[in-house]
């Protein structure tokens, strides 16, 4: 279990999958986050691997050679640790695997693929979530929505990372909650992945403790999680 997502997740932070059994903190340049302004302090067991632009790599090599190893994974470590540089942090973040012979799909006849028709009820869906709404503009492939008298009441969606990994994203309206209509739509979105034989990664804050169980329901286990922090400048100051 794990081996597809390790090499996958090698191959983003710019690792040798075989640092997964080595525990401790490494610094690289970015690879798979090339040109994010900022870096992702990322956890897999006892490993952790920072992927950090080019500029800072040596700064938090420094940084990250003289503090405890859990550190890295607090924000306001990093707002004391880099004051003048902290712009904000993500995080941490859950990070799933789903191996697909685990999978617990969550049929329902009132999910079914978002067609061109259902444009209206989209809007008013996207309407009614307001400010809470969180769908990645990238999330499009196997748009899947929960139908309840032709109004929307949670939307799944398939967002690539690469040509053979993603992951399934999932807003639900907000009057709709704690009904597992999340979980129905995202399996749904799930399977159609598992079908087309992507890897399915699974993303979400942490504190959302709602999605992170929509993810458990379906069968994934925790991968690993991570904390992004949003650099002020490209470069540290010399």
């Amino acid at each position: 279990m794990g081996i597809p997502d390790d090499r996958f997740w090698a191959h983003f932070l710019g690792v040798d999958p075989a640092d997964w059994m080595t525990p401790g903190v490494s610094v690289a340049p970015h690879v798979g986050l090339r040109g994010y302004r900022g870096f992702w302090c990322f956890r897999r067991g006892q490993t952790i691997v920072v992927s950090a632009p080019e500029p800072w790599v040596e700064r938090l090599n420094q940084i990250t050679a003289e503090c405890h190893a859990d550190d890295l994974l607090l924000p306001q470590f990093w707002l004391r640790a880099l004051p003048g540089d902290f712009e904000r942090a993500v995080g941490p973040a859950f990070q799933g695997c789903l191996d697909p012979t685990k999978f617990k799909a969550r049929s329902t006849a009132a999910v079914r693929l978002v067609r061109d028709a259902d444009a209206l009820a989209l809007d008013e869906f996207r309407a009614a979530c307001s400010s809470d709404w969180n769908m990645p503009d990238d999330a499009r492939l196997w748009r899947h929505a929960y139908f309840e008298d032709g109004i929307i009441t949670a939307l799944a969606a398939y967002r690539n990372w690469s040509d053979s990994a993603g992951d399934p994203c999932v807003i639900t309206r907000p009057d709709g909650r704690g009904c597992r209509r999340g979980s129905a739509v995202t399996s749904a979105v799930v399977a159609a992945a598992l079908s087309h034989e992507r890897l399915l990664l699974y993303q979400t804050l942490e504190s959302n403790l709602p999605a992170v169980q929509i993810a458990l329901s379906l069968g994934y286990e925790r991968y690993a999680n991570h904390l992004a922090i949003r650099l002020c400048r490209e470069s540290p100051e010399t």
